[in-house]
């Protein structure tokens, strides 16, 4: 299934109340899905930034040319993973591993009812 109809499906299933969406991933530039007991989130931005972020503060984020961090920017490629001062770690994937892990989390916070 495509990575976009997999979205959308997601997106459409009704969620516990914890679970908070904003946007709407075929019409928004910005989309994310937030779980409110434990900061949990997976961001879509532009339809080519993708992240996830657990509830440890680990994130899992698409390439991106460049970020700055500990006063240096960085140059990351897929695999790298970086350590914040702030002890935030940020780990480079693809955006199919980030969808899946979205997936993987959200579905189980969907309503029974």
């Amino acid at each position: 299934m495509p990575n976009t109809q997999k979205l959308t499906e997601l997106l459409s299933k009704k969620f516990n109340s914890n679970i908070s969406i904003h946007g709407s991933f075929l019409k928004s530039k910005f989309t994310s899905i937030l779980d409110v007991n434990n900061g949990t989130n997976f961001i879509t931005s532009e339809k080519h930034i993708y992240s996830f972020k657990d509830h440890e503060r680990n994130r899992w984020l698409t390439v991106v040319n460049s970020f700055h961090a500990n006063g240096k920017e960085y140059f990351p490629n897929i695999g790298d993973h970086y350590t914040l001062e702030s002890g935030a770690k940020y780990s480079f994937t693809t955006k199919d591993e980030i969808i899946e892990m979205a997936i993987a989390y959200f579905s189980k916070h969907m309503s029974i009812s």
